[in-house]
């Protein structure tokens, strides 16, 4: 399912909060292959890290989400991130 930037922003900021921790303890990122962003990329444990990626109408939507994320939440950019249209958040070594 496509969501709009307000919902992904949403979606993001609540993922956050319910896995808890610091904007600073998450990274984010942008791909068209947002699986192997994350786990080939990054390097993100499917089955231990915390993870999420949610499709974005267009790149340059997934872009407005990222700057959000980056610029008023604070939250670092993934090593490994480019163009694409979803947008993916993780945080690696969560109990």
């Amino acid at each position: 399912m496509i969501l709009s930037v307000q919902q992904i922003k949403y979606e993001l900021l609540l993922y956050i909060k319910e896995f808890g921790g610091r904007a600073a303890d998450w990274k984010v990122g942008v791909a068209d292959d947002a699986p192997r962003a994350l786990f080939q990329e990054n390097a993100v444990d499917e089955k231990v890290d915390i993870w999420c990626w949610k499709p974005a109408l267009t790149p340059a939507a997934a872009r407005t989400v990222y700057r959000y994320m980056t610029e008023q939440f604070h939250v670092p950019p993934a090593e490994r991130s480019g163009e694409g249209r979803c947008v993916f958040l993780f945080r690696k070594g969560a109990v």
